[in-house]
């Protein structure tokens, strides 16, 4: 079962720290008291949510030995206005570079990463709509879900 512990280091500045030692610092914004130390933990939702597809993502990629120079992915999300103020919806764009880069290949990789093997998008869609944009050498192409 994964752990991690988060230490207060006081004020509104908390350090999680994941099981191999790896460590994140977040912060709370200045209206409620925060120095802008680390990440605001919504922020790193929205992170989590990147790296958990892009991992799979990437993986899938390699596996279908698909050749890419560069991957880069965006995340935004909105909130809503009443308490808790979660994401109601959340976009993400996956921008690939490199040479003979097959459109259907990436989006059956992105299926694959965000329906099947992503618990963190699996866990999330379930409280927000999100919504994938795929952008190959700087073209936009239509996410088909199946």
């Amino acid at each position: 079962m994964p752990h991690v512990n988060i230490t207060w280091e006081g004020n509104m500045k908390f350090v999680g720290t994941d099981e191999s030692g790896f460590k994140i610092p977040m912060d709370a914004s200045s209206i409620y008291g925060g120095k802008n130390e680390g990440v605001r933990p919504m922020e790193l939702l929205l992170m989590s949510l990147g790296g958990c597809t892009g991992i799979e993502l990437g993986h899938i990629l390699n596996k279908m030995r698909v050749v890419y120079d560069r991957l880069d992915i965006e995340v935004s999300g909105n909130r809503v206005e009443e308490h808790p103020k979660v994401f109601s919806d959340i976009q993400i764009v996956y921008r690939i570079s490199g040479e003979n880069i097959p459109v259907e290949k990436v989006n059956k990789a992105l299926q694959m990463a965000e329906q099947v093997y992503c618990s963190a998008s699996n866990m999330i869609k379930k409280v927000a709509e999100i919504t994938y944009t795929i952008e190959i050498n700087g073209t936009v192409h239509k996410y088909e879900e199946r």
